[in-house]
């Protein structure tokens, strides 16, 4: 690859990972509030934000890849060990986020819960609405 298209490349996958680091740290900051929980600070938000995408990334791809060689091993179709796997990796990441922004913050482990909760609710909401708008755009576009 040639250097110089190399750089609008890095700009350009910059400017898509601070968007969605901005997003992420705008949700959560968002939940602190409707949860009325302290809020932390910009630059202390982008760093539990950080690491409350690091740590539970972490535990999801070494239990995927436990999940995975056992699948394999019994010869079960692997594409049941994805769906298996989003099953019990949600109530690990949700201790694992509630419990590291209840110590971060000082804040109760049913306070950190809530603002999880309250998270992937908004993202929830976020994600309905695009598909929703998608799909009106292809049932506007039908003849």
């Amino acid at each position: 690859m040639n250097p110089a298209q190399l750089i609008p490349v890095l700009v350009c996958l910059g400017m898509v990972l601070l968007t969605v680091v901005g997003f992420e740290v705008f949700v959560f900051r968002l939940a602190c509030l409707i949860c009325r929980v302290p809020q932390p600070g910009l630059l202390r938000s982008f760093g539990m934000v950080s690491v409350l995408l690091t740590v539970p990334a972490v535990v999801d791809a070494v239990f995927g890849a436990g999940l995975t060689q056992v699948y394999r091993a019994g010869g079960y179709p692997l594409w049941e060990a994805g769906v298996v796997q989003f099953f019990l990796a949600l109530p690990a990441h949700m201790a694992i986020c509630s419990f590291t922004h209840a110590q971060m913050m000082g804040l109760k482990v049913g306070e950190g819960l809530a603002v999880w909760f309250v998270d992937k609710l908004l993202k929830a909401v976020v994600l309905l609405t695009v598909v929703g708008g998608v799909a009106l755009l292809f049932v506007i576009g039908r003849p």
